[in-house]
């Protein structure tokens, strides 16, 4: 997801450079695309303050950062930090110490960091950290106790980790990563107690790092897969103090371990599927104190396991399609102290499922579509006391869906449009939900569901595709 991520960043800026200050080229549009309202795309829902920042797509202006406290009168761009057609490209936003952080390209910088708290005067850029016009591509914002920790590149030591409180004078860099090209930048950025865990690319291939926030204490943490080949080290999830990931030691295959930022205490956890295939466990989440992950042992298929970091701690938690068929478990997400996800019986189609760890306790929560088609939930997000989601209804497209994990309290959020696209983004927007979803004519827009149930677009209605 970093690299692709990445590679957007670069394509941008190298738009960007091939644009130079040239006159908008002639285009045609139609009235209601010049509407100071129609913008489409949005992306990086956030609150901050009392409005909602996001990021969205105007003809007139490019993509640039927006506010909307739910009003007409109320929604307007922030600050067009690019003046013109083409836009600045606001990517990668986190929230920190209540401002919204992200990368962007005011067209003189490149793409540098840069920070909002929802007002004109209030955005402004953090650092320059590349000087001219390529920037450093600051990417992987990830908070990290009281500072921002992120990747870039400031044209002399290729891509690697940097720090920031959230001014210049604060922002430095913390790896010296050899070899760190865009191919090997740090990635996967996991605060897990007081140290930052992350995976990077050098001399070892592709393995696991720590950083205590001194450039002296980031280093390599163990040659996993000893050699120049990867360990292809997996998604790093915080277990207290410690990690659990999975990694490829080149004899083992894809099984789960842990780390607690020593050589020692790498351990592989345990060897679910015996020999060079690997379990492969994947979807990794902690839910309080337990991991939940989908893995293949070689005989109950694709399945739903449970971990506690230790070889005795781990197991399958219920054959959900029994025998060697896959249940596929997937699009994890954590409510009210239990992991719901989607997964399908053999019976059910894809549906939506909960589990509280035992096997008595992982059932079906309301069969949305009967039948061997399944309704398919995807994007779980938790907001507040219900869970939000996309799934089908038996007809074209998908729908926004909520459950408050209960069958009774499943219910469809229709918006009055025609689905031609998922609903996601799910966003809680003071005591309502901000979500993204289709218009009927092609275009990504921003919806808001009120506390009534009332679903209404925020924005100029369009009744064409915006291209």
């Amino acid at each position: 997801m970093t690299q692709r991520f990445l590679a957007g960043l670069l394509l941008a800026a190298a738009s960007a450079a091939s644009a130079g200050t040239g006159d908008e080229p002639p285009r045609e549009l139609l009235d209601e695309q010049r509407d100071a309202l129609a913008f489409v795309a949005p992306a990086g829902l956030a609150m901050v303050g009392d409005r909602l920042l996001f990021t969205a797509f105007h003809a007139l202006r490019g993509q640039e950062l927006w506010a909307s406290d739910g009003t007409p009168e109320g929604t307007a761009i922030v600050a067009d930090l690019r003046p013109g057609f083409r836009g600045s490209f606001p990517s990668g936003q986190v929230l920190y110490r209540g401002a919204q952080y992200f990368a962007a390209d005011d067209g003189r910088s490149g793409v540098e960091l840069w920070r909002s708290d929802g007002t004109a005067a209030g955005t402004t850029q953090v650092a320059d950290l590349r000087a001219g016009a390529d920037g450093a591509l600051p990417h992987a914002l990830t908070v990290w106790g009281d500072r921002l920790v992120f990747v870039a590149d400031d044209g002399v030591h290729g891509h690697q980790l940097w720090t920031t409180r959230g001014d210049a004078a604060s922002t430095r860099r913390l790896s010296t990563i050899a070899g760190a090209g865009s191919r090997s930048a740090p990635r996967q950025l996991t605060p897990a107690g007081r140290r930052l865990f992350f995976t990077a690319t050098d001399a070892a291939g592709e393995e696991l790092w720590v950083s205590d926030g001194t450039p002296g204490g980031t280093r390599r943490v163990r040659d996993i897969r000893r050699g120049p080949e990867s360990a292809r080290i997996g998604p790093l999830v915080a277990h207290g103090d410690q990690v659990l990931f999975s990694a490829d030691d080149g004899v083992h295959g894809a099984e789960l371990w842990r780390s607690d930022g020593t050589a020692a205490g790498t351990v592989l956890v345990a060897d679910l599927r015996p020999g060079p295939a690997g379990a492969r466990p994947e979807h990794l989440i902690a839910v309080g104190g337990t991991l939940f992950f989908a893995a293949h042992d070689g005989r109950h298929g694709i399945e739903l396991w449970r971990s506690d970091g230790t070889a005795r701690g781990t197991r399958l938690v219920r054959d959900i399609h029994a025998g060697a068929a896959n249940a596929l478990p997937s699009h994890f997400a954590e409510l009210s102290g239990r992991l719901y996800f989607a997964a399908t019986d053999g019976v059910h189609g894809v549906e939506l499922w909960r589990s509280d760890g035992t096997p008595e306790g992982t059932t079906l929560v309301r069969d949305l579509v009967p039948g061997a088609a399944g309704g398919s939930p995807a994007q779980l997000t938790r907001v507040g006391d219900r869970l939000w989601f996309t799934a089908g209804d038996g007809g074209p497209g998908t729908w926004a869906w909520s459950s408050d994990g209960s069958a009774a309290g499943t219910r469809i959020e229709r918006h009055p449009a025609e689905p031609d696209g998922i609903a996601w983004r799910f966003t809680a927007w003071h005591d309502g939900i901000a979500f993204v979803a289709g218009d009927g004519h092609g275009n990504e827009r921003l919806w808001r569901r009120a506390p009534d149930g009332s679903i209404a677009l925020v924005g100029t209605p369009l009744a064409h595709r915006l291209r």
